[in-house]
């Protein structure tokens, strides 16, 4: 086993606790990501993960001590390894030295803790930067990086027609976004659209496929992906920093009326997938990021479950099903025919 699986098994709670983190109901612990009173962020013990309810940050044990201890993910995974794992040898790893997980390390992310001190609040002007960096990057040149995204999306089935509709765009030249973005908003207002990092940098560098979330024909969230299949060190999908997700695909559901069956996934290309076929469909971003207040915008049509081919969307589909009967919402649970893991998987390979 390689290094950072051996990393990502150590116990986020055990983490969280040596970090000064006190463990309330049902695993929470308030979120060091956002100011909150009432915690709001949930760790995941059988996965090492976490999410926040709150704010939407996520990811895996490393990346939550990274966040927190404010460096690379490369230096936390070696940190927690000289902390946790028994024998580890540092080697020759020198950067920045090693220090212990104690408690002040979160303090020191308080105190630099950025631009925005409260809860995630949208404003109109998040949804102009959105805008504007898709409008830009629409305007970028063809080069190799925009070739292997089209190559890369059309290999998962989709057509240049149903792209075109959810308006799918890639940053081809992560270089020239970065520097008109800087020179067109101010960076503060940057940092708290979540499309900026606290040092300054546009957070999709690795993840130049750009799947943006409308609401009202404005686009309020954005997710983006890697070319292909991540490395170990990169996540398959990286979302706007601080950002709660928004429900993708949402402005369908007003125009629909009572008869009409609506298509619930986990993931925006399942989404794609269904809409392609035409099927009504939305996606949740992911089933660790879905919101009880969301239920209520399908009180006006049935409601059909159709989660990835695992345990955790099995169950998920049940949870929810149980949440949407309570606001008295009719739903029912598809399943993927066993040998493909999704939606996407399964319209792109049956015979």
């Amino acid at each position: 086993m390689d290094l950072l699986a051996q990393v990502r098994d150590i116990s986020i709670v055990q983490v969280a606790n040596d970090l000064g983190y006190q463990l309330q109901f049902n695993r929470k612990i308030l979120c060091p990501f956002h100011d909150e009173k009432t915690a709001s962020l949930v760790l995941y013990p059988q996965t090492n993960t976490f999410y926040c309810f709150g704010c939407g940050k996520h990811g895996d044990v490393v990346g939550f001590y990274a966040d927190i201890s404010r460096q690379e993910y490369r230096t936390a995974m070696h940190e927690l390894a000289a902390n946790y794992l028994p024998g580890y040898q540092i080697g020759g790893y020198k950067r920045k030295g090693v220090r212990k997980v104690t408690p002040e390390r979160v303090k020191a992310h308080k105190k630099l803790t950025a631009p925005d001190s409260g809860a995630y609040v949208y404003r109109e002007y998040h949804s102009d930067i959105y805008e504007e960096f898709q409008r830009i990057c629409e305007q970028q040149p063809g080069n190799q990086i925009g070739q292997d995204a089209l190559d890369y999306l059309q290999s998962r089935g989709f057509t240049q027609e149903v792209l075109q509709t959810f308006r799918i765009f890639v940053v081809t030249d992560y270089e020239t976004v970065h520097a008109h973005l800087r020179n067109t908003f101010n960076l503060l207002d940057l940092q708290e659209s979540g499309l900026y990092n606290e040092r300054g940098n546009l957070i999709f560098y690795r993840h130049p496929i750009i799947i943006p979330y409308f609401k009202r024909g404005r686009i309020v969230f954005l997710q983006a992906r890697v070319i292909g299949s991540p490395t170990d060190n990169i996540s398959r999908y990286q979302f706007l920093s601080g950002v709660p997700v928004e429900l993708f695909n949402q402005d369908i559901l007003p125009r629909l009326g009572p008869k009409h069956t609506v298509f619930v996934t986990e993931g925006a290309f399942d989404c794609m997938t269904l809409a392609q076929h035409g099927y009504h469909a939305v996606s949740l971003g992911s089933a660790t990021m879905f919101k009880r207040e969301w239920a209520k915008l399908f009180k006006r049509v049935e409601v059909c479950f159709y989660f990835d081919n695992d345990e955790a969307g099995k169950k998920a589909a049940l949870e929810f099903s149980e949440t949407f009967a309570q606001y008295g919402i009719s739903t029912r649970i598809g399943a993927v025919p066993e040998g493909f893991k999704d939606v996407n998987d399964y319209f792109l390979n049956r015979r």
